[in-house]
């Protein structure tokens, strides 16, 4: 009886060692396929890619669901990221939810206005300035004046959300540290490689070959164009061509788009690629930096890295870095490329006060900083070298800041709860100045503010201070060892704030999937994990 007993019991921990290898590599290949996956799929921007990335985050949750089963335990991370994010949603669903009148005119006397008189005094004052403000009447209302956007809004938020839980749970060991950012910087590797291969060959479309409306049935339409965070205007035909058969004096208008540049494999235009940059530069410093660290080894670089198995990877790293800088350099300009500097600075500089490898440190971040500003030199210089027109065009500062003055009109009309998350571009084609519609707001800050008001503003503002407060003591609690990933964790974290502030960047789905791992490891370390730098025994 006693070994009868014996066995099963085996037998139940058998099951369960499976049940959790198995829950750990659906994760593992779940994380690979949303991270990489939308970042090769034209970064998101493509008409099956929502359904699609519903499907896999559901299966996402669902595997930690059953790990978490297995082990028979829910660890809670002592932190309230994960709960912000949880009221950003409730923030999106009260401005779906039609709102009694009176509260709806004090939290958002414009869309009240527009829900009850079917006009806006704004626009009625535009065509005729003595025009008086319509009485609104008492009618239920919501917050957002587009509740289709939020709604679409809220499905890709509570993606995002899936996969910043998933991470934080997932990190925690080195090799799954590698693996979360190995994803992030495969993404931007591949573009760039794109991006190479395009401006030598002078090649058009992502992967260089597929237009919108002119590749294979799968690829992105027209439609996927005019939604995707980019500058794109339709334009009419000068020729209106006549329609047979629906009646004399009825023509039909063709419209066609002014297309972007489509950079690598990723819709969105050199902001795309600038957002994953951002984090993926930092990373990948970090990570060859950790690698070419002594740790107490007397031994020269070269006899280390040879046993060790690390110095391909390393080489491919400070080649990723140094190319991944140019490129960057150049798209972003003299002008935004500061974050860029920023947060390599932020990981190489602190990482040369460790025992050895300082010049290595200084070295390799020197490097990439000055080539970093090469790229931008030579985008700049470029019509006066060359006496033409750069390949790739940097963005445009000026412009930049017309977004931004255009981007605080809304956040002054919506001061509350916003115009409603995604009706950025619903709302701004009332304020901009200029003929093509930005579909953005040139700052993803700026577009917070318009779309969430003082409520999402808040959120954001408790999330980093609570951040600030506890890096001090995180920072302390890593090893000498480890350190160089901590301040790339941190360098990719300031550089995706910085070009969140000065540009956009979770507008494009690949970005804010990406956006969203790295913040499940900043939330894991943040909470007093210091597991995901190290391996586990």
């Amino acid at each position: 009886m006693g070994r009868l007993l014996h066995d099963q019991e085996t037998l139940r921990v058998d099951l369960r060692q499976k049940i959790l290898v198995a829950a750990e590599r659906v994760q593992g290949v779940l994380l690979a396929v949303l991270v990489l996956g939308s970042a090769v799929c034209f970064g998101g921007a493509v008409w099956w890619f929502p359904p699609a990335v519903g499907g896999l985050a559901f299966l996402l949750v669902l595997a930690k669901l059953v790990q978490l089963l297995a082990e028979g335990r829910m660890p809670w991370l002592k932190s309230p990221l994960t709960l912000l994010g949880v009221l950003g949603l409730a923030v999106g669903v009260i401005q779906s939810a039609p709102l009694p009148a009176g509260w709806a005119r004090r939290v958002s006397p414009i869309a009240q206005e527009v829900y009850a008189t079917r006009t806006w005094s704004r626009l009625a004052q535009a065509d005729d300035p003595e025009a008086d403000r319509p009485p609104a009447a008492p009618v239920r209302s919501p917050a957002t004046l587009d509740r289709a956007a939020t709604v679409r809004w809220l499905m890709g938020a509570a993606v995002c959300l899936a996969v910043f839980w998933t991470v934080a749970h997932y990190v925690d060991r080195r090799g799954r540290l590698y693996f979360v950012w190995g994803s992030v910087v495969a993404g931007f590797v591949l573009n760039a490689a794109f991006l190479v291969v395009q401006l030598s060959g002078q090649a058009e479309g992502c992967f260089g070959v597929i237009l919108p409306e002119r590749g294979p049935r799968w690829g992105p339409s027209l439609d996927d164009v005019l939604s995707s965070p980019t500058p794109a205007a339709l334009r009419r035909l000068e020729v209106a061509r006549p329609v047979t058969g629906t009646g004399p004096g009825l023509e039909r208008i063709a419209s066609v788009p002014d297309r972007p540049y489509l950079f690598g494999t990723m819709m969105g235009g050199p902001g795309a690629l600038l957002a994953m940059g951002s984090m993926a530069l930092p990373m990948a410093l970090a990570m060859a930096l950790h690698l070419l660290a002594p740790r107490g080894s007397r031994e020269r670089l070269g006899q280390r890295l040879g046993p060790s198995g690390h110095g391909g990877l390393a080489l491919l790293l400070v080649g990723f870095l140094v190319v991944g800088a140019f490129l960057a350099g150049m798209m972003a300009g003299p002008r935004l490329c500061l974050p860029f500097a920023v947060a390599l600075a932020l990981v190489g500089l602190p990482a040369a006060r460790g025992p050895g490898g300082r010049g290595a440190s200084i070295g390799l971040t020197i490097l990439v900083v000055l080539v970093l500003g090469l790229g931008a030199a030579l985008v700049s210089a470029w019509p006066l070298v060359f006496g033409s027109q750069p390949p790739v065009s940097p963005v445009s500062w000026e412009s930049a800041r017309l977004a931004w003055a255009e981007g605080l009109l809304i956040v002054r009309d919506f001061p509350w709860l916003g115009s409603g998350f995604g009706s950025f571009a619903t709302i701004h084609a009332y304020y901009k100045s200029l003929d093509p519609p930005a579909g953005f707001a040139a700052s993803s800050l700026l577009r917070c503010g318009a779309e969430a008001g003082l409520a999402g503003l808040a959120l954001l503002a408790l999330g980093g201070l609570w951040s600030l407060w506890r890096l001090p003591a995180s920072l302390k609690r890593v090893g000498s060892a480890d350190r160089a990933l901590a301040l790339g964790l941190i360098g990719a974290v300031a550089g995706l704030g910085l070009w969140s502030a000065l540009h956009w960047t979770v507008e494009l789905p690949a970005v804010a999937i990406a956006a969203s791992a790295l913040g499940g490891t900043w939330n894991r370390w943040m909470a007093g994990g210091t597991d995901l730098f190290v391996e586990r025994a």
